[in-house]
């Protein structure tokens, strides 16, 4: 991926330099704390040589007309079952080559698609392509091959690398990095399941699925079924990296090694027919054609009446039984028919709208097509009930994932003679790496009334700003059913009171409210919602509360009609409004209220001045967060195909218009207090980049402007925070992003060039952090086996030449605690230390405001995600499954206006 960013970005003539910023020394701040890692080292043979090559694997068959053609097995995929049956082809003819052909023999190294490495250069093989024809029963893929081709070259790019080359592999300007080791390394650990097809399944290079996970020590509760048509796969997510080892002063001491981690993940049920899988999710009751379409779109089927595969690209409006097409002489002729007569098969489920294929467009009844096996359930595909199984049995307690990550380690075999013969082994019996990490000290807060501190605390008595609610309407929506254990109407006006004296004893203003009604309901809520939110608007609220049923599906709309008639929604749960109003449940009202309290332009706490920059008036902290579309290859959009859906820019930052504070904490509150923004926008492969990137331009011009119009003053200091990153983004980031915030200063004034911080945030990595030694508990009590909060790991385990740091911010509700790595990837002062940055980071995490306790990411970044997934659900709410859109029109309609204020609180 760093390759074809830094391609784009040549193609792009911006960013042709990322940016430079010196290695630094790792921070001091904290005590010392000695943490194991899910991190094993690698032992590499010195002077071992591999050679490249680029093999292709083809089945020729006979088309109708008399010519051949040919199916390429080795072509890359991200369709996950096409994946498995190439990489199945691939593998069955590579062994059987292997053993017919002299060519083929010594250590060899494939990863099963187009690239063979071996540790001897292969006779007769040179840079011109040379064919080996083999019988086609060397494959089962596919049966209509009358022969297999195998055409095989030295590789271009790097075709020699050797085990010596790990100083070349990493580059603190991302260019000129050798990734030929790194291939070999990532592939070489992967040798055993790539060629144990019946032990394991394997995605990609890393994500190795066990195909009897109670072989491993796991039970089957912690791979269960969710409802009837999915399942949860176990497996071992792998890595390898080039880190910084013992970087003892004036030596780098370079060290390749895994990183490794249990990984679950929800796959659909193999050879399901489409209509049983309906019928699973949503029972008998039909669906709508936009929910099937959020929720099934992109699953490949297999057609029972001519085992073929089709994409689903989307849904009928009605029926199938109602649905007709024009045969070739152009009459309509019903789709029911038409299967019924040509192939003698009956459609039992006429009722369910039919399938659109995504590619053909031609339409199929949900009865004729089973689910392909191997498929794992896409982001877009999983329901509110598939993320919540998936949460709950990855909720690993430390100490247990860390003896599973062991066990799985096993799966690799990296300590057998076959490894050592590679050159790329594992020690036997190999302890995990354990690194200094420091625990750095509390964070102090200050609210309207004492001092608290972190990383959990208790609420002031007081809020730092009370936001006056005037004008404001509440609404209850609820069942009247027989198995409503609830009395609605009780519980809301009970709520309602506590929720009115509860806030104004912390500061808050909030009056009567001028509209307040119930709405049984019974169906669809949309309409209700709709018409309440139009009444309390009319009626010139500025705050609408809904006490909602729990089973009620309102929040979408709710957020849509906020946009709409430009007031703030807020969505309490009715039993939640029930422990409030019938149990005094103090906690949760103060939950309620604190987030009431941030809407609306109040503070609840601020950070205590430590002297750090983000106490700076003059600075603009800034979280950028973008989510690209899912589904299509940046080649696709390349090619001019428009994606079905805008990528997301949701950005936050200290630029927002308070409600007046006290004299003492004005300035704070305004500093600390982060506003809610976001555009839809091209995606970043679309038309070059260039529609994305005059997006973000203008939204951090918008940034700029409201800073200047709220806060009085132009900002010397410009931190931003980017979340949603991998690594492959980091030059792209690092050059052509940061170009566009510079452009964005100049659009502004030609002059205008202010400190200018980037710093990456990324939560897709497998690094895992762990107490050296577990602590017990006492009988009868229970302790937290995660590591405590505010902990930093910034050596042994981090890039050789990349200012990168590790920061646990957060206490885990449940399972094992994550930290968040942080990439410094812009620093105009080059004077910034690792402790400054650190310092102000981990302070950041402590400015949710919704919750006493800290997140894992700053606030301005935690808001940004926010307003990407706001954005992402209002749009599949207002466009359905709908496969084109207007981008002046979605940001014209489904943009909040430029109200200044943190709406997604």
């Amino acid at each position: 991926m760093a390759d074809a960013a830094t391609a784009q970005m040549a193609r792009m003539g911006l960013g042709s330099r990322p940016s430079l910023v010196e290695k630094r020394a790792p921070g001091t701040a904290g005590r010392a704390v000695e943490v194991n890692t899910n991190i094993t080292p690698i032992t590499l043979k010195k002077n071992v040589s591999y050679f490249k090559y680029d093999i292709r694997m083809n089945a020729v068959f006979t088309k109708k007309d008399g010519s051949e053609g040919m199916k390429e097995f080795s072509k890359q995929t991200k369709d996950d079952y096409n994946e498995q049956e190439r990489k199945k082809a691939c593998t069955e003819i590579f062994v059987n080559l292997t053993k017919s052909e002299a060519t083929f023999k010594g250590n060899l190294i494939y990863d099963r698609a187009a690239i063979l490495f071996s540790t001897q250069n292969l006779p007769g093989i040179d840079g011109a392509e040379k064919v080996f024809r083999l019988n086609p029963k060397y494959q089962s893929v596919c049966p209509d091959a009358v022969r297999v081709e195998v055409t095989i070259k030295q590789a271009a790019d790097s075709f020699q690398v050797t085990s010596n080359d790990l100083v070349s592999s990493v580059n603190a300007d991302f260019k000129g990095e050798s990734k030929g080791l790194m291939e070999v390394l990532n592939l070489a650990t992967s040798q055993i399941p790539f060629f144990s097809p019946q032990d394991f399944i394997t995605y990609g290079n890393g994500n190795i699925y066990l195909l009897d996970p109670s072989r491993y020590g796991f039970h089957e509760n912690e791979a269960p079924s969710i409802g009837n048509d999915k399942y949860i796969g176990i497996g071992l997510s792998k890595g390898v990296k080039i880190l910084e080892g013992t970087n003892k002063p004036g030596n780098k001491d370079y060290m390749a090694a895994l990183v490794l981690d249990v990984k679950k993940t929800a796959f659909h049920f193999d050879e399901q027919l489409l209509s049983e899988k309906i019928i699973a999710m949503y029972g008998n009751t039909v669906p709508s054609t936009a929910l099937l379409a959020r929720e099934l779109k992109d699953i490949r089927c297999i057609t029972t009446h001519k085992k073929a595969t089709i994409l689903i690209g989307g849904f009928t409006t009605g029926p199938v039984g109602k649905a007709t097409f024009q045969d070739k002489d152009g009459k309509n002729m019903s789709i029911i028919s038409y299967y019924e007569s040509k192939y003698g098969v009956k459609i039992s489920r006429p009722d369910l709208p039919g399938v659109i294929d995504k590619h053909t467009r031609n339409i199929y009844p949900t009865d004729l097509l089973k689910v392909a096996p191997n498929q794992r359930v896409k982001a877009t595909q999983a329901s509110r009930d598939t993320v919540d199984a998936l949460i709950k049995v990855s909720a690993i307690k430390p100490e247990i994932r860390f003896k599973q990550t062991q066990r799985l380690a096993q799966v690799l075999q990296l300590s057998s003679k076959n490894a050592e013969e590679l050159g790329v082994s594992v020690a036997p019996n190999q302890p995990p790496l354990a690194v200094t990490g420091r625990q750095l000290n509390p964070v102090g807060l200050q609210g309207g009334q004492g001092q608290m501190t972190g990383p959990s605390w208790r609420g002031s008595p007081k809020f730092v700003v009370g936001a006056k609610i005037e004008k404001w309407a509440a609404f209850l929506l609820y069942n009247e059913g027989r198995g409503n254990r609830i009395d609605g109407p009780g519980a809301f006006q009970g709520f309602i009171g506590r929720f009115i004296e509860g806030g104004n004893r912390k500061g808050m203003s909030i009056a009567q409210p001028v509209v307040v009604d119930k709405f049984v309901i019974n169906g669809h809520v949309e309409p209700i919602i709709s018409e309440a939110v139009k009444r309390a608007s009319q009626a010139g609220c500025t705050y609408v509360l809904f006490v909602s049923d729990d089973r009620a599906k309102s929040h979408d709309q709710l957020k849509y009609e906020e946009i709409v008639y430009k007031l703030t929604t807020q969505e309490i749960k009715l039993s939640r409004a029930a422990q409030v109003a019938f149990e005094n449940k103090v906690q949760t009202l103060e939950n309620i209220i604190m987030k009431t309290n941030a809407k609306m332009r109040g503070m609840n706490h601020v950070l205590a001045n430590d002297g750090g920059i983000h106490h700076s008036p003059d600075t603009l902290i800034m979280g950028v967060f973008v989510q690209q579309p899912r589904g299509m290859s940046a080649k696709e959009m390349e090619g001019g195909t428009r994606p079905s859906m805008p990528a997301v820019i949701g950005l936050s930052a200290n630029n927002g218009r308070m409600q007046d504070a006290p004299a003492q904490q004005k300035e704070a509150a305004a500093q600390q207090y982060f506003t809610t923004a976001w555009k839809y926008a091209n995606p970043k492969e679309w038309a070059g980049g260039d529609a994305q990137r005059e997006t973000l331009k203008q939204m951090v011009i918008q940034a700029l402007q409201q800073f200047k119009a709220n806060r009085g003053r132009i900002p010397n200091k410009v931190i931003v925070y980017r979340g949603g990153v991998s690594e492959g983004i980091l030059p792209y980031i690092a050059s052509t992003e940061r170009d566009v915030f510079i452009e964005a200063f100049r659009a502004l004034n030609a002059s205008y060039n202010p400190i200018f911080v980037i710093i990456a945030c990324s939560k897709e990595h497998n690094e895992r952090f762990y107490h050296k030694v577990f602590p017990n508990a006492a009988p009868g009590q229970r302790v937290d086996t995660n590591l405590a909060p505010g902990l930093i790991v910034d050596r042994v385990a981090v890039n050789p030449e990349l200012n990168e740091f590790y920061l646990q911010a957060h206490k885990a509700l449940q399972g094992t605690a994550k930290a968040t790595k942080y990439t410094l990837l812009h620093e105009s002062t080059g004077k910034l230390t690792n402790d400054q940055l650190q310092q102000m980071t981990n302070a950041l995490c402590h400015l949710h405001e919704i919750v006493n306790s800290t997140t894992a990411v700053p606030t301005p970044l935690y808001v940004a995600e926010e307003s990407c997934k706001r954005a992402v659900n209002i749009f599949h709410h207002v466009k359905g499954g709908a496969e084109y859109y207007d981008l002046e029109d979605l940001n014209s309609t489904l943009v909040p206006a430029n109200l200044g204020s943190r709406i997604n609180a």
